[in-house]
């Protein structure tokens, strides 16, 4: 009889195999019937192979389709690593409210309700995708032109960010774009606090594109600072909006508390 420590070990060489096997057997093309949110190697199902498959894309030992790309990239903001994550905590029941195993939607029907968000640190970044999700938002990461080094957030030290926020003419450059605002009617902006108020670089954003008519909500994340005039102040870069009264979370909040607050909202 194999011992624990053999029959882990057998476990594990099984599984390699299988995995091994399924990257090399994948379907070109996926089937006729609607393909699967994660299901990255389209076999019809999401496992831990979709998880691999997505990690060797990301080490560039596996090039996947359009098709597979679509599938991977849950929140539609790029395959990267934090779709592998998301596919393994939804495997183990860790995670829900992502359409993780279900059919993806075959409609042309344009999404009027885009999620904005800036976050240098990554703090701001998951609650804004726990928004998007309850939302079944499109998703939108603001990326710097010059991206900001941990030196230029270093607060009190004349960094940059200490620079920028004290100019109330800066106006940092931003590498993307949204290339279809004009068919959002609701633009969710998250950002992080930076000096009491929001970074320079939304004022960037809303100064690019026509918010006419739109609704904003704004909301912040900080260690303590609240959310304060942060939102408020932002209101004349967009002044033919509607803008709705924000908050302030703390980094880490759960997906459940970013979700009950959208409720309390409306939406």
């Amino acid at each position: 009889m194999l011992n624990r420590s053999k029959s882990l070990k057998l476990f594990a060489v099984i599984l390699s195999v299988m995995m091994i096997v399924s990257l090399f057997t994948m379907p070109s093309v996926f089937g006729a019937e609607a393909p699967l949110c994660g299901d990255a190697d389209g076999d019809g199902e999401v496992t831990v192979i979709d998880v691999t498959v997505i990690q060797r894309h990301l080490v560039g030992s596996l090039t996947l389709s359009d098709a597979q790309l679509k599938v991977a990239d849950i929140f539609g903001d790029g395959v990267d690593i934090t779709d592998a994550t998301l596919i393994q905590r939804w495997l183990v029941g860790m995670t829900a409210g992502y359409p993780i195993g279900e059919p993806m939607e075959q409609d042309n029907d344009a999404n009027d309700t885009l999620v904005v968000v800036f976050s240098r640190t990554g703090n701001t970044k998951p609650l804004a995708q726990y928004a998007a999700a309850y939302l079944d938002a499109d998703f939108f990461e603001i990326e710097a032109a010059v991206p900001y080094t941990d030196a230029d957030i270093a607060y009190y030290t004349n960094c940059r960010a200490d620079r920028e926020q004290s100019d109330p003419t800066a106006r940092p450059a931003i590498a993307n774009e949204v290339g279809n605002m004009e068919q959002y009617s609701t633009i969710v902006i998250a950002y992080p606090i930076w000096h009491g108020q929001a970074p320079k670089i939304i004022c960037t954003f809303l100064e690019s594109y026509d918010f006419s008519g739109k609704t904003i909500i704004p909301f912040c994340t900080s260690a303590s600072s609240p959310l304060g005039t942060s939102a408020s102040n932002l209101h004349s870069l967009a002044p033919d909006s509607t803008w709705k009264d924000g908050r302030r979370f703390a980094a880490g909040t759960s997906q459940a508390t970013i979700e009950a607050w959208m409720k309390e909202m409306g939406y």
